[in-house]
């Protein structure tokens, strides 16, 4: 009687892109998927010594909130997000972004600047990613489990990891990936 009240077990999901290997499913959670098979591919990318108004361009043309930054060579130097950037406003035009739009509609005691979209727009044209970029990017290797990225991600609240093979740039994965990979 009680096998008869037990629920089938659910199946497994596939995962958006390729398969993991019989190796890597062995003793991971999250069905035994790895960061190759969720990872976004190909990267798009940033030099260092490019504007922060190309880095927000081609943020805002493919859609994505963060870019590795990697050299002539190329290697991964960094990571520049969209956070990044609004921080280098911050400090050097005094812009700060509303909580939410409660913020815009209710806080008529902030003046509003009319020459701040043009001061935003020289300061964007003129520094440089290198300086404004996390020099120290987190990054997770393709054969990581998701668990692994999962914790990197919370640990140290960030939204995206540049994924390596033999210390190249293969992937990113991002949280969007994370969550969608199994839909």
């Amino acid at each position: 009687m009680a096998a008869a009240n037990r629920r089938p077990k659910p199946p497994v999901p596939s995962p958006r892109r390729g398969a993991a290997s019989e190796r890597s499913r062995r003793g991971l959670g999250f069905y035994g998927y790895v960061v190759r098979d969720v990872m976004s591919r190909p990267v798009i990318t940033v030099r260092p010594e490019a504007s922060l108004e190309v880095a927000a361009s081609l943020m805002s043309t493919h859609g994505v909130s963060g870019l590795p930054v990697v050299d002539r060579r190329p290697r991964l130097v960094g990571v520049l997000s969209q956070k990044d950037i609004v921080r280098v406003l911050h400090e050097r035009a005094g812009l700060s972004l509303p909580g939410g739009i409660f913020d815009l509609i209710l806080d008529s005691t902030k003046a509003r600047r009319s020459d701040l979209p043009r001061e935003c727009r020289t300061i964007l044209e003129n520094t440089r990613v290198r300086p404004a970029m996390s020099s120290r990017p987190i990054t997770v290797s393709a054969d990581a489990s998701l668990d692994e990225a999962i914790r990197l991600l919370i640990e140290h609240k960030i939204n995206r990891l540049p994924v390596l093979e033999n210390g190249n740039l293969v992937g990113i994965v991002s949280r969007h990936d994370l969550l969608s990979g199994f839909l």
